[in-house]
């Protein structure tokens, strides 16, 4: 394997990576592959390496310092642990916090919501996750369910920064859309360049209508989903779920309003309003469990 002039190593599990002794493939996309790496001391850890394609990009390059840099800021048990950053055979690097569950994605079966507990208790981890964030100066700008690991039942931890908006280290290509279209906040959308908090909050909030109801608000190709966030209002939580609890239905509805100024105006806002939801009315006899029957 070859690249201007030099040789990268071939990765792959059984074989070692620097001090990793490659365990499993945790993951493949088309600018990283993150494996689970064992250290030489005995310590079992993610670590994610830019692809050969990547390594020829000067963007996809930059894009790896200013990722470890905005998670080394931060210090949370629901984000992730960042370990170092390196380069191994021109091979750049990042070692992580390895965690031995699913994403919250992998956890939800397809048009079936979570029990209420638990999508709010796990909307709060984030939610605080974000707040711990956006103290910092970093908006993640891709919050979904498949860049939320599970430790445990209801512990989420926040990953992939990959598309982290740092204040102290600006974006390479200002006015690039930074998001997934799934919960592309309307201002992201917009591409004008760069947001605040409130972005994390409309991607919760759309992360939180699908745990709650088991369906996302829009549906559609790329254009049109990016469209529909821009343009169309959601369907209420509460028509597509009716045993949803009319308090969690209309944080959910703030949370994704169009305009950023009229959301919750902090992760740490959204996180109070979700903890002030009485108990009782997320308790729903014989529905007990993760998953509402």
């Amino acid at each position: 394997m070859r690249q201007k002039g030099k040789t990268l190593v071939a990765i792959a599990v059984g074989r070692p990576f620097g001090p990793y002794q490659i365990r499993d493939v945790l993951g493949k996309g088309a600018s990283a592959t993150v494996f689970v790496g064992r250290r030489s001391d005995g310590v079992d850890v993610a670590v994610k390496v830019l692809s050969t394609f990547a390594m020829g990009n000067a963007d996809f390059r930059a894009a790896v310092p200013r990722e470890f840099n905005a998670l080394n800021k931060i210090r949370h048990p629901n984000v992730i642990a960042v370990e170092k950053m390196g380069t191994i055979a021109d091979v750049l690097f990042i070692e992580l916090e390895w965690i031995d569950g699913p994403t919250l994605d992998q956890i939800m079966t397809a048009g079936k919501p979570l029990s209420a507990h638990s999508a709010v208790t796990i909307a709060i981890g984030i939610a605080d996750a974000l707040a711990a964030c956006h103290d910092q100066g970093v908006v993640h700008r891709d919050v979904k369910p498949s860049n939320v690991l599970m430790r445990g039942h209801d512990v989420p931890v926040l990953f992939d920064f990959g598309l982290a908006q740092d204040d102290e280290n600006p974006d390479a290509e200002p006015g690039r859309l930074y998001a997934t279209p799934m919960t592309a906040s309307p201002e992201q959308v917009a591409a004008e360049g760069k947001v605040d908090g409130r972005a994390d909050v409309y991607a919760l909030g759309v992360t939180l209508f699908r745990m709650a109801t088991g369906k996302l608000p829009f549906y559609g190709e790329r254009m049109d989903l990016l469209r529909m966030h821009a343009e169309n209002e959601p369907p209420p939580p509460r028509s597509i779920e009716k045993s949803l609890a009319e308090p969690l239905e209309q944080v959910i509805l703030r949370a994704i309003k169009k305009r950023p100024e009229d959301r919750y105006q902090s992760a740490q806002e959204l996180a109070d309003a979700l903890r002030a939801i009485p108990d009782e009315q997320l308790a729903l006899p014989k529905r007990r469990g993760l998953f509402r029957r």
